[in-house]
């Protein structure tokens, strides 16, 4: 039987991969799964190198001690521009997460106090409103994806369809709330702890597609009308999604 790592274990690891490969890391900070408490015998350890100076952001997977490491290495320049530029209107800011939820394992300095701080400060300004633009395509990709689900006899194109439509749907229903959303794992957590009610209406909708196909189709067709209500219900009549008039090719 595979025992499960303790934090200590997984922190004295990190502690000399830093010292040994990354000794210029301003901060280093374990997030993920070991951060939360929620690692299994085979969880990763995320951390997140911070440096005073990078010429690029970069990501690499290594092997330490036989343990996966996935590395994320930022200066604050580079952070700040992952996090609002390119996750945040996305609605997702993993990386905020790492800081805001792991311990810095390099002794703090003003590097990590600016880093935390920021860090607090995106997490608590919330995802980027929906406007009605974006809320319209949602709504309509999520009526298309139900009307598939339902019309569809065959148990493996349903179910791929059923897993296609929790994601909208729990991802709608966060956003709607002005929380962040999130992907995988992490999309089921941040549901669970914003509407734990919803959270398990979907989860047994999807488990209901995949072990009784009618049932679960009834069951998305109940969760779908109730998460779609306040946002203005089921779209497809009327729907127009003009495409940019620069998407044309030169004439040959």
């Amino acid at each position: 039987m595979t025992t499960i790592p303790t934090y200590d274990d997984i922190r004295a690891i990190a502690v000399r991969l830093v010292q040994q490969r990354y000794p210029t890391a301003v901060a280093a900070i374990i997030g993920g799964s070991f951060a939360t408490g929620r690692q299994t015998p085979t969880s990763d350890i995320d951390l997140l190198l911070l440096f005073e100076h990078v010429d690029c952001a970069w990501r690499s997977t290594i092997v330490s001690e036989g343990r996966t490491v996935e590395l994320f290495a930022h200066d604050v320049a580079t952070f700040t521009y992952f996090c609002k530029e390119i996750d945040a209107p996305r609605g997702t800011v993993p990386l905020v997460n790492m800081v805001t939820e792991g311990e810095n394992i390099v002794a703090s300095g003003p590097h990590y106090t600016q880093l935390l701080a920021l860090a607090q400060t995106i997490d608590a300004s919330g995802p980027p409103v929906l406007d009605m633009d974006n809320l319209r395509r949602r709504r309509y990709a999520i009526t298309t994806a139900l009307e598939d689900l339902v019309d569809s006899t065959h148990p493996g194109e349903a179910l791929a369809v059923a897993c296609q439509l929790y994601e909208l749907l729990a991802d709608l229903h966060l956003r709607a709330a002005g929380a962040w959303s999130g992907g995988g794992k992490h999309l089921f957590r941040r549901l669970q702890a914003v509407d734990a009610a919803i959270a398990g209406q979907l989860d047994g909708a999807l488990r209901l597609a995949a072990a009784d196909l009618p049932a679960g189709q009834r069951a998305f067709e109940h969760v779908s009308a109730a998460m779609l209500a306040p946002v203005g219900g089921p779209l497809l009549h009327g729907f127009c999604l003009p495409a940019p008039a620069h998407w044309r090719s030169a004439p040959q």
